[in-house]
């Protein structure tokens, strides 16, 4: 689990912070992290409201007993600020209202500061019973572990969507602009709020890329992937056939149709998916099983890097950097996936001084993974890059 906390945009619009960071946000930091319980009384109550007092002493005093005391606070531009502890340094952002009090508050991925990127590399290797990954410069491969085996990888999927979306685009057959409706056929299950939606909104392509790269919007995936063509995302991807995220949940929720799909050839898996179709969307509780194998999205490192390289300049891209640090870069493109027993991390960031990045992480497990440690790692990874 990421040490995160802050105020669902979708409940509340921040303030607008100021451009450059204020000894009040300094000292309101360090005031949050100092040794024992938080004094809830320094957040407002809309931050409250969305975050209570008990998640709050849940999320923060076991971060604080991780990295220590606070030995330094120092600012990284914007609400970016970065604490430093003996061996730890965390990435945080706050916003504070009118009155002082916090708004918001985000505590990104701690990292150790004496790691090598060796250690962490092994580190992740912990994490689950298989695991592949890829660390690039500019192309060239720096580190790797099975760079070329395909595992299950979750939503990363989504950018092969994203890929075949921006090949039709530069082809001149489609527009950002161009507009979809919202069909019943594309609602899907969480993560993502557009399954809400009245069918028959529209959206431009745009804004489902946006919403489908950003916060793994499945249903905007869904949707896109239904007006391109399911084969134009199986080209982009190289892989077939390539489910929509209902058909996904469907399999896993329907052990006959599922028993079936895995057996088949491929012709044979594209009529189990048209009997799916016609399968109302099944209760959430009964998809959150561990990865069913056959029934997922199988691709490399290797591939997420290629995929990533291809779409990552794109203004879609730069939303959610993941859990880069992305004070400590010039840019940066993310996505990541996962369901239980899945998870995959892909970044590409291009580094102040020029060089391009890509790291390409998979894990696949019979249970849960340690998604605290996983990212612990990974974004450790990314912070030796971005400084060495």
């Amino acid at each position: 689990m990421r040490w995160i906390l802050f105020i669902l945009i979708s409940l509340i619009v921040l303030p607008i912070a100021p451009a450059q960071a204020g000894d009040a946000e300094i000292k309101m930091l360090q005031t949050v992290m100092a040794p024992g319980p938080v004094d809830v009384s320094l957040f407002n109550g809309e931050f409250l409201k969305a975050v209570p007092p008990d998640k709050i002493q849940a999320g923060i005093v076991p971060l604080k007993q991780k990295i220590g005391p606070v030995v330094a606070v120092e600012p990284r531009g914007g609400t970016s600020y970065a604490i430093e502890t003996a061996e730890w340094e965390i990435l945080a952002d706050i916003v504070l209202d009118a009155n002082g009090k916090i708004a918001g508050l985000v505590f990104h991925e701690p990292v150790a500061k004496n790691a090598k990127i060796d250690d962490l590399l092994k580190v992740l290797g912990t994490v689950a019973p298989q695991m592949a990954y890829v660390v690039t410069k500019d192309g060239q491969p720096l580190y790797s572990s099975n760079p070329d085996q395909a595992l299950a990888v979750g939503s990363a999927f989504k950018l092969g969507v994203l890929k075949a979306l921006r090949d039709e685009i530069d082809a001149g057959t489609r527009k950002w602009a161009d507009v979809a409706m919202l069909d019943a056929k594309d609602l899907s299950l969480p993560s993502g709020v557009l399954q809400s939606w009245p069918v028959g909104s529209p959206f431009t392509l745009h804004t489902l890329a946006g919403e489908m790269i950003s916060i793994s919007d499945n249903t905007a995936a869904d949707t896109l992937l239904n007006t391109l063509g399911r084969d134009k995302v199986e080209a982009a991807l190289g892989i077939a056939p390539v489910l929509t995220t209902r058909e996904l949940f469907t399999l896993k929720a329907s052990p006959d149709l599922k028993a079936k799909y895995v057996a088949a050839d491929i012709a044979g898996k594209r009529a189990v998916l048209a009997d799916v179709d016609t399968l109302p969307l099944p209760d959430v509780s009964k998809v959150l099983t561990p990865h069913d194998e056959g029934v997922e999205y199988y691709l490399s490192p290797a591939t997420l890097c290629r995929l990533i390289g291809e779409v990552g300049d794109l203004d879609v891209m730069q939303i959610n950097p993941g859990v880069a640090q992305k004070a400590d870069w010039a840019s940066v493109a993310f996505k990541g996936g996962s369901e239980v027993g899945v998870l995959s991390l892909t970044t590409l960031a291009k580094a102040k001084s020029g060089a391009t990045y890509c790291v390409s992480v998979i894990w696949n497990g019979p249970a849960a993974l340690d998604e605290g440690k996983s990212e612990s790692a990974y974004a450790g990874v990314l912070a030796k890059l971005a400084r060495g």
